[in-house]
């Protein structure tokens, strides 16, 4: 908890972090909820925020992308033929 990255959050954002179901879309939320706080100013202009916001929003898409790969079961021929070819692949080496 103590270690990088974590001690750059104060306690409150890492205790709402543990609670969530799906940590990796909370942090990205947070993300572009910290986008859309940012004050209009000449750093910032509204055309980079809005592309802050889009590659959020594409981050977002591709955690959803991933968590539905890996909640996807892996068909039992395909466990099996992978676990021959690698247990006869080792004893080869």
């Amino acid at each position: 908890k103590r270690s990088l990255p974590w001690c750059l959050l104060p306690d409150s954002v890492l205790t709402k972090c543990a609670q969530s179901h799906n940590r990796p879309l909370w942090v990205a939320d947070r993300l572009a909820l910290e986008f859309t706080d940012i004050k209009y100013c000449d750093n910032w202009t509204s055309r980079e925020r809005l592309d802050l916001l889009k590659h959020a929003s594409k981050l977002s898409e591709c955690i959803g992308n991933c968590e539905r790969i890996h909640q996807t079961a892996v068909p039992l021929n395909y466990a099996r033929h992978a676990l021959r070819s690698l247990t006869l692949w080792s004893f080869t080496l």
